[in-house]
């Protein structure tokens, strides 16, 4: 069922600074809603991610994510941005952006899938957007709570609603407007992706192997029709560098170049070694 908007299509934002955060993570002020169906999942460390997804109709002027994503909507979109912010690179810019992006609803999306067994309709035509008045993504409208899985699915059916019709014209969409390439975005897509499965693996009601499906697409090289996966291992871990709690080093496979945007430092996923970071860029 396509998402209607609730308000007035892409609306010009105030906005004022950009924060440093790397994106996996949620700030209490991403709660804009809950579905009770997430409830069990989203509570404790987890409780910010509670209200990233909306049911229909969803917070006023929440806009029909196929609307938002046209060339000429996010063009609007990151030209005014941009001009408030006074930040000229806009593919470090939008690559920012796509990073909270992706985690104002991905792990959510992904805990429905891995620990209750639920499909949610994320597909891009079926979703709305949601915004705070600084431009910042606080998370999709649903128009339902999906439904169940079939157990027998293998990953990349699984979760094809996601991947295929959600994450993959988005990336195709940011790649055209930002004329970075979409590996980019992939990179910061997978990024998440992984961070959300590793956590999710942590949660409460995680049972033996209920991650297999997203850890098998992290692994698997190509997809089953013999394409490459662009979410196939976005990190590593360096058993060579340990990080302060001693574990090993968190490693991104592609920058995020995010270090181009003044006043914005390395991720502590950076890949660029810390001795040649002052040569970057």
């Amino acid at each position: 069922m396509p998402y209607h908007d609730t308000g007035h299509g892409v609306r010009s934002r105030a906005v004022t600074s950009v924060t440093q955060d790397d994106g996996e993570g949620m700030p209490d002020d991403y709660n804009v809603g809950m579905i009770p169906l997430l409830a069990p999942v989203l509570s404790g460390p987890d409780a910010a991610h509670a209200g990233a997804l909306h049911l229909a109709p969803g917070p006023r002027g929440a806009i029909g994510a196929s609307t938002f994503f046209t060339s000429a909507a996010l063009t609007a979109f990151f030209d005014e941005q941009q001009a408030s912010r006074q930040i000229a690179d806009r593919r470090a810019f939008v690559s920012i952006w796509s990073k909270r992006y992706v985690a104002s609803f991905l792990l959510p999306t992904l805990a429905a899938s891995l620990l209750l067994q639920r499909r949610l309709p994320v597909a891009l035509k079926d979703v709305g957007v949601v915004l705070a008045e600084d431009g910042r993504p606080l998370g999709l409208v649903l128009a339902d709570e999906g439904q169940p899985h079939d157990p027998a699915e293998p990953p990349f059916v699984r979760l094809a609603t996601l991947i295929d019709h959600h994450l993959t014209p988005v990336v195709d969409a940011l790649a055209q407007v930002s004329g970075a390439s979409p590996r980019l975005f992939w990179s910061n897509a997978g990024n998440v992706f992984e961070f959300a499965t590793t956590r999710i693996a942590q949660h409460r009601l995680a049972v033996a192997d209920c991650t297999a499906p997203a850890e098998a697409i992290l692994q698997a090289r190509e997809r089953p029709d013999g394409a490459r996966n662009p979410l196939f291992r976005p990190v590593i871990y360096r058993d060579d560098v340990m990080d302060e709690e001693g574990n090993p080093q968190r490693v991104r496979r592609v920058c995020c170049i995010r270090y181009r945007v003044p006043g914005v430092g390395y991720c502590s996923s950076c890949p660029i070694e810390p001795g040649r970071r002052h040569h970057a860029g």
